[in-house]
Protein backbone atom coordinates (compact mmCIF):
# COMPACT_ATOMS: atom_id res chain seq x y z
CA UNK A 1 0.00 0.00 0.00
CA UNK A 2 2.52 1.95 0.65
CA UNK A 3 3.30 2.48 -3.77
CA UNK A 4 -0.78 4.11 -4.07
CA UNK A 5 -2.35 6.38 -2.22
CA UNK A 6 -6.07 5.75 -0.52
CA UNK A 7 -9.03 7.48 -1.11
CA UNK A 8 -12.62 7.10 0.58
CA UNK A 9 -15.44 7.61 -1.72
CA UNK A 10 -18.50 8.38 0.38
CA UNK A 11 -22.04 8.51 -0.81
CA UNK A 12 -25.83 7.91 -0.07
CA UNK A 13 -27.15 3.76 -0.06
CA UNK A 14 -28.83 4.48 -3.16
CA UNK A 15 -26.28 6.40 -5.21
CA UNK A 16 -23.81 3.09 -3.99
CA UNK A 17 -26.19 0.88 -5.25
CA UNK A 18 -26.19 2.50 -8.57
CA UNK A 19 -22.38 2.98 -8.70
CA UNK A 20 -21.76 -0.52 -7.70
CA UNK A 21 -24.01 -1.67 -11.00
CA UNK A 22 -21.32 -0.04 -12.95
CA UNK A 23 -18.21 -0.02 -11.41
CA UNK A 24 -18.34 3.77 -11.17
CA UNK A 25 -17.81 7.07 -8.77
CA UNK A 26 -18.46 10.60 -9.43
CA UNK A 27 -17.64 14.04 -7.75
CA UNK A 28 -18.58 17.33 -8.32
CA UNK A 29 -16.98 20.23 -9.62
CA UNK A 30 -15.58 21.50 -6.57
CA UNK A 31 -13.66 18.52 -6.15
CA UNK A 32 -11.65 18.62 -9.35
CA UNK A 33 -8.45 18.98 -8.00
CA UNK A 34 -8.98 16.23 -5.80
CA UNK A 35 -10.62 13.99 -8.62
CA UNK A 36 -7.41 14.85 -10.78
CA UNK A 37 -4.60 13.78 -8.41
CA UNK A 38 -6.69 10.28 -8.30
CA UNK A 39 -4.16 7.71 -9.99
CA UNK A 40 -4.39 4.04 -11.76
CA UNK A 41 -4.29 1.52 -8.91
CA UNK A 42 -5.03 4.05 -5.73
CA UNK A 43 -6.94 1.75 -3.71
CA UNK A 44 -10.72 2.79 -2.99
CA UNK A 45 -12.88 2.52 0.35
CA UNK A 46 -16.37 2.36 -0.15
CA UNK A 47 -18.87 4.41 2.87
CA UNK A 48 -21.76 4.52 3.10
CA UNK A 49 -23.29 7.14 4.64
CA UNK A 50 -26.33 7.09 6.75
CA UNK A 51 -27.89 5.01 8.06
CA UNK A 52 -24.97 2.54 7.43
CA UNK A 53 -22.04 4.93 8.45
CA UNK A 54 -19.10 2.74 7.21
CA UNK A 55 -17.18 1.09 4.61
CA UNK A 56 -18.86 -1.73 2.89
CA UNK A 57 -16.35 -2.62 0.55
CA UNK A 58 -13.32 -1.94 -1.35
CA UNK A 59 -11.79 -1.27 -4.85
CA UNK A 60 -8.93 0.38 -6.84
CA UNK A 61 -8.64 2.80 -9.51
CA UNK A 62 -9.25 1.68 -13.24
CA UNK A 63 -9.41 4.52 -14.76
CA UNK A 64 -11.04 8.14 -15.26
CA UNK A 65 -12.81 10.63 -17.28
CA UNK A 66 -15.08 13.40 -17.49
CA UNK A 67 -19.04 12.56 -18.41
CA UNK A 68 -22.07 15.06 -19.86
CA UNK A 69 -24.45 11.97 -19.08
CA UNK A 70 -26.69 11.76 -16.38
CA UNK A 71 -26.36 8.31 -14.25
CA UNK A 72 -27.75 8.97 -10.73
CA UNK A 73 -30.91 9.05 -9.96
CA UNK A 74 -30.64 12.48 -8.69
CA UNK A 75 -28.96 13.68 -12.11
CA UNK A 76 -31.54 11.95 -14.25
CA UNK A 77 -34.39 13.60 -11.99
CA UNK A 78 -32.90 17.03 -12.76
CA UNK A 79 -32.09 15.74 -16.38
CA UNK A 80 -28.31 17.68 -15.43
CA UNK A 81 -24.95 16.12 -14.58
CA UNK A 82 -24.38 16.69 -11.06
CA UNK A 83 -20.97 14.58 -11.20
CA UNK A 84 -18.88 15.09 -13.84
CA UNK A 85 -15.66 13.99 -12.82
CA UNK A 86 -15.99 9.93 -13.01
CA UNK A 87 -13.67 7.29 -11.58
CA UNK A 88 -13.54 3.68 -12.99
CA UNK A 89 -12.79 1.39 -10.45
CA UNK A 90 -12.87 -2.36 -9.75
CA UNK A 91 -14.18 -3.94 -6.88
CA UNK A 92 -12.17 -6.03 -4.63
CA UNK A 93 -14.89 -6.72 -2.34
CA UNK A 94 -18.50 -5.50 -1.78
CA UNK A 95 -20.48 -6.59 1.85
CA UNK A 96 -23.50 -8.11 0.26
CA UNK A 97 -26.87 -5.70 0.39
CA UNK A 98 -27.93 -6.98 3.46
CA UNK A 99 -25.18 -6.76 5.85
CA UNK A 100 -24.38 -3.29 5.10
CA UNK A 101 -25.76 -1.98 8.22
CA UNK A 102 -25.04 -4.47 10.72
CA UNK A 103 -21.46 -5.36 9.05
CA UNK A 104 -19.91 -2.08 7.59
CA UNK A 105 -16.26 -1.42 9.27
CA UNK A 106 -16.56 1.88 10.83
CA UNK A 107 -13.38 3.19 11.00
CA UNK A 108 -13.20 6.81 12.69
CA UNK A 109 -12.40 8.89 9.14
CA UNK A 110 -13.48 12.43 10.47
CA UNK A 111 -14.65 14.98 8.72
CA UNK A 112 -13.64 13.26 5.43
CA UNK A 113 -16.50 11.12 5.12
CA UNK A 114 -18.71 13.97 4.95
CA UNK A 115 -17.93 14.96 1.00
CA UNK A 116 -17.73 12.82 -1.79
CA UNK A 117 -13.96 11.54 -2.15
CA UNK A 118 -10.94 12.46 0.13
CA UNK A 119 -7.69 11.13 0.82
CA UNK A 120 -6.30 8.77 4.03
CA UNK A 121 -2.64 9.58 4.41
CA UNK A 122 -2.60 7.67 7.88
CA UNK A 123 -1.35 4.79 6.31
CA UNK A 124 -1.57 3.39 10.20
CA UNK A 125 -5.59 4.53 9.67
CA UNK A 126 -5.88 2.62 6.26
CA UNK A 127 -4.05 -0.74 7.53
CA UNK A 128 -6.27 -1.13 10.75
CA UNK A 129 -9.22 -0.47 8.18
CA UNK A 130 -8.02 -3.20 5.74
CA UNK A 131 -6.92 -5.73 8.63
CA UNK A 132 -10.58 -5.78 9.76
CA UNK A 133 -12.21 -5.82 6.67
CA UNK A 134 -9.79 -9.22 6.39
CA UNK A 135 -10.90 -10.30 9.85
CA UNK A 136 -14.44 -9.54 9.65
CA UNK A 137 -15.34 -10.07 5.97
CA UNK A 138 -13.26 -13.04 5.98
CA UNK A 139 -11.99 -11.60 2.28
CA UNK A 140 -7.87 -11.02 1.21
CA UNK A 141 -7.20 -7.25 1.12
CA UNK A 142 -5.91 -8.14 -2.37
CA UNK A 143 -7.74 -6.14 -4.96
CA UNK A 144 -9.44 -9.49 -7.17
CA UNK A 145 -9.01 -8.68 -10.87
CA UNK A 146 -12.47 -9.53 -12.44
CA UNK A 147 -11.61 -12.08 -15.80
CA UNK A 148 -11.94 -9.70 -19.27
CA UNK A 149 -12.37 -10.93 -22.35
CA UNK A 150 -9.87 -9.48 -25.13
CA UNK A 151 -12.75 -7.47 -26.84
CA UNK A 152 -13.40 -5.56 -23.61
CA UNK A 153 -9.76 -5.33 -22.69
CA UNK A 154 -8.92 -3.61 -26.50
CA UNK A 155 -12.34 -1.49 -25.86
CA UNK A 156 -11.42 0.06 -22.68
CA UNK A 157 -7.88 0.70 -24.29
CA UNK A 158 -9.49 2.82 -27.18
CA UNK A 159 -11.54 4.47 -24.57
CA UNK A 160 -9.11 5.68 -22.52
CA UNK A 161 -7.02 6.57 -25.18
CA UNK A 162 -10.09 9.34 -26.26
CA UNK A 163 -10.26 10.33 -22.26
CA UNK A 164 -6.69 10.94 -22.64
CA UNK A 165 -6.93 13.16 -25.82
CA UNK A 166 -9.67 14.49 -23.95
CA UNK A 167 -12.75 13.73 -26.07
CA UNK A 168 -15.71 12.89 -24.63
CA UNK A 169 -15.89 9.25 -24.49
CA UNK A 170 -19.35 6.79 -24.61
CA UNK A 171 -18.65 3.01 -24.54
CA UNK A 172 -21.73 1.02 -26.17
CA UNK A 173 -23.02 4.08 -28.11
CA UNK A 174 -27.06 3.28 -29.50
CA UNK A 175 -26.94 4.54 -33.08
CA UNK A 176 -30.34 6.19 -33.57
CA UNK A 177 -32.14 4.81 -36.24
CA UNK A 178 -31.29 0.87 -36.01
CA UNK A 179 -31.05 -1.21 -32.88
CA UNK A 180 -27.11 -1.66 -32.93
CA UNK A 181 -24.59 -0.58 -30.81
CA UNK A 182 -20.77 1.02 -31.75
CA UNK A 183 -17.97 -0.12 -29.20
CA UNK A 184 -16.09 3.65 -28.83
CA UNK A 185 -16.90 6.84 -29.92
CA UNK A 186 -15.32 9.94 -28.88
CA UNK A 187 -17.22 13.25 -28.99
CA UNK A 188 -15.68 16.66 -29.34
CA UNK A 189 -18.31 18.58 -27.20
CA UNK A 190 -21.46 17.32 -25.06
CA UNK A 191 -24.21 18.32 -28.58
CA UNK A 192 -21.78 16.82 -31.08
CA UNK A 193 -22.34 13.79 -33.21
CA UNK A 194 -19.71 11.36 -32.88
CA UNK A 195 -16.13 12.85 -34.37
CA UNK A 196 -14.20 9.32 -34.31
CA UNK A 197 -16.36 5.62 -34.13
CA UNK A 198 -14.48 2.28 -33.02
CA UNK A 199 -15.32 -1.30 -34.00
CA UNK A 200 -13.55 -3.66 -32.19
CA UNK A 201 -13.46 -6.98 -33.95
CA UNK A 202 -11.24 -10.02 -31.95
CA UNK A 203 -14.03 -12.47 -33.98
CA UNK A 204 -17.46 -13.01 -34.90
CA UNK A 205 -19.26 -11.28 -37.50
CA UNK A 206 -17.06 -9.18 -39.58
CA UNK A 207 -19.92 -8.10 -41.89
CA UNK A 208 -22.11 -6.77 -39.17
CA UNK A 209 -18.94 -4.79 -37.91
CA UNK A 210 -18.26 -3.29 -41.29
CA UNK A 211 -22.10 -2.15 -41.38
CA UNK A 212 -21.88 -0.39 -38.65
CA UNK A 213 -19.23 1.87 -39.00
CA UNK A 214 -20.36 2.32 -43.08
CA UNK A 215 -23.59 3.81 -41.40
CA UNK A 216 -21.75 5.96 -39.29
CA UNK A 217 -20.30 7.21 -41.45
CA UNK A 218 -22.95 7.81 -44.26
CA UNK A 219 -25.31 9.31 -41.32
CA UNK A 220 -22.47 11.66 -39.31
CA UNK A 221 -19.44 11.60 -41.31
CA UNK A 222 -17.43 10.31 -38.97
CA UNK A 223 -13.45 8.75 -38.47
CA UNK A 224 -14.53 5.08 -38.53
CA UNK A 225 -12.00 3.07 -37.02
CA UNK A 226 -11.73 -1.18 -37.37
CA UNK A 227 -9.46 -2.41 -34.97
CA UNK A 228 -8.41 -6.04 -35.48
CA UNK A 229 -6.02 -9.21 -34.41
CA UNK A 230 -3.05 -9.16 -36.69
CA UNK A 231 -4.64 -12.74 -38.05
CA UNK A 232 -7.83 -11.02 -39.30
CA UNK A 233 -6.53 -8.15 -41.21
CA UNK A 234 -6.19 -9.57 -44.39
CA UNK A 235 -9.70 -10.99 -44.13
CA UNK A 236 -11.12 -7.51 -43.77
CA UNK A 237 -8.86 -6.24 -46.46
CA UNK A 238 -10.78 -8.26 -48.69
CA UNK A 239 -13.99 -7.75 -47.18
CA UNK A 240 -12.62 -3.72 -48.68
CA UNK A 241 -11.92 -5.10 -51.81
CA UNK A 242 -15.05 -6.50 -52.74
CA UNK A 243 -18.45 -5.87 -50.26
CA UNK A 244 -17.27 -2.57 -48.57
CA UNK A 245 -15.14 -1.05 -51.55
CA UNK A 246 -16.86 2.41 -51.20
CA UNK A 247 -15.52 3.05 -47.12
CA UNK A 248 -12.43 1.86 -48.34
CA UNK A 249 -11.04 5.17 -49.06
CA UNK A 250 -12.09 6.60 -45.45
CA UNK A 251 -12.17 3.39 -42.99
CA UNK A 252 -8.74 2.67 -41.49
CA UNK A 253 -8.12 -0.27 -39.95
CA UNK A 254 -5.59 -0.69 -36.76
CA UNK A 255 -4.33 -3.43 -35.75
CA UNK A 256 -4.09 -4.50 -31.75
CA UNK A 257 -0.96 -4.32 -30.97
CA UNK A 258 -0.73 -1.30 -32.28
CA UNK A 259 -3.75 0.16 -30.10
CA UNK A 260 -1.67 -1.03 -27.28
CA UNK A 261 1.18 0.66 -28.44
CA UNK A 262 -1.02 4.10 -28.47
CA UNK A 263 -2.09 2.91 -24.88
CA UNK A 264 1.46 2.90 -23.80
CA UNK A 265 2.83 5.98 -25.55
CA UNK A 266 0.28 8.35 -24.44
CA UNK A 267 -0.41 6.62 -21.04
CA UNK A 268 3.41 7.83 -20.63
CA UNK A 269 3.10 11.10 -22.21
CA UNK A 270 -0.23 11.86 -19.80
CA UNK A 271 1.75 10.84 -16.39
CA UNK A 272 5.03 12.86 -17.12
CA UNK A 273 3.05 15.76 -18.05
CA UNK A 274 1.51 15.88 -14.76
CA UNK A 275 4.35 15.06 -12.98
CA UNK A 276 5.80 18.21 -14.36
CA UNK A 277 2.70 20.24 -13.57
CA UNK A 278 1.98 20.87 -17.46
CA UNK A 279 -1.41 19.52 -16.90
Amino acid sequence: MNNVETWVLTGSAENWERALTASLWGVTEKLKTRWERVARDDLLLFYCKSPVKGVIGYGKVKGKFKQDKPFWAEEIKQNRVIWPYRIEFEVGYVLPRPDWVREAVRAKLGKRTIVGISIVTDQSLVQQIMDEISSRWRTSVKVVEKPVSEHDEVKSLVAELGRLSNYIVDVEYRMPDISERLDVVWRRVAASVPTFVFEVHIGGNLHQALTKLKHAYDIWNSNIYLVVKEDRYDEVMRYLEGAFHEIKPVIRVLKVSQVRKLHEVQSLDYRLKAEAGLR
